[in-house]
């Protein structure tokens, strides 16, 4: 069964740059609207910089991104590092790369501060839908809209409500 989940969902998936990979994603973020959240698809061949900016124009609270070139860690520190320069680090970031990220890459991009890059392992444990929900639980928190504007906490400072 599908993740339920209590705010409205925004996701940005794309494939990487110079990567024309673009099948995975395409399933992925079918799931992923058939589960109940908006996705906005920017297809394949994308850069950082692109993502970023959609990401945060569009007030999304994640990024699904598909990497089969190689340059996954790069790219995927890259990404986090803009994020967070502009003042967004709370966009999550997930990806995938089919299994040309090599386990001990996943550790290290997990403890890069990436919330989750996905391997076969994962597809076999846990199937599409299971990788898809764990996605959506990690993904579900309020943004923008969904905040309310209280006075007292906007007068403590209080980073959800500014």
């Amino acid at each position: 069964p599908a993740y339920q989940p209590n705010n409205h969902i925004r996701i940005i998936t794309a494939a990487s740059l110079f990567d024309g990979h673009d099948a995975a994603i395409n399933v992925m973020r079918r799931i992923i609207q058939a589960s109940g959240a908006e996705v906005i698809h920017l297809g394949h061949n994308r850069s950082v910089k692109e993502i970023v900016d959609c990401a945060i124009q569009e007030d999304a609270q994640a990024i699904a991104i598909t990497s089969y070139q190689g340059g996954h860690n790069e790219y995927f520190k890259y990404m986090f590092d803009l994020l967070k320069e502009q003042g967004c680090g709370h966009i999550r970031i997930f990806g995938g790369g089919g299994g040309v990220i090599l386990p001990s890459e996943i550790d290290e991009l997990h403890n890069y501060g990436i919330a989750r890059i996905y391997s076969p392992d994962d597809g076999r444990e846990l199937g599409l839908q299971g990788m898809i929900n764990d996605l959506l639980e990690k993904s579900d928190f309020p943004t923008g809209k969904d905040i309310s504007l209280e006075e007292s906490k906007l007068i403590s400072k209080n980073a959800k409500h500014l």
